[in-house]
Formats: structure tokens, sequence, C-alpha cells
């Protein structure tokens, strides 16, 4: 569909088996999962997120991790 106030939109991937797509970003940048989570909680929260915190949304991610489904 052509929708006007869809224009210069993203559509952004799922999460799922990100933690097997490595490297991150539009253009490869960052081979670790941990760095890229501290990039983007920067440059979007404008924050320096604890170690422990990062380490728990890569545990997170991580639990996203599953088996591809066969078409």
């Amino acid at each position: 569909k052509n929708i006007p106030a869809d224009k210069k939109l993203f559509k952004v991937p799922s999460l799922r088996n990100v933690t097997r797509t490595a490297p991150y970003f539009h253009d490869g940048s960052v081979a670790d999962l941990h760095q890229a989570v501290k990039i983007m909680a920067k440059a979007q929260l404008n924050t320096d997120l604890p170690d422990e915190e990062i380490d728990d949304i890569v545990a997170f991610l991580h639990a996203l991790t599953g088996e591809l489904p066969v078409f």
C-alpha cells in the first residue's frame, strides 16, 4: 500500500535470533551485542547503562533465540 503517512518510515526487523545476526548496525561496525546495546542506550536514551543492566538486556535477547521454522 502507498500510505502517505508511512513515507520515510523504516520497517524494523524482529529481534528473534538477534544473537545470531552479528555484526550489528547498518554498517556492521559492532561485532558484540553488549556493545551494541550500550551504544544504542546512549544514542536513543542519552544514558550510560550500568554493565549489569546491559547484561540483563543481552540475556533477554538470548531468550528470543530459537529454531527457525522449516517451510
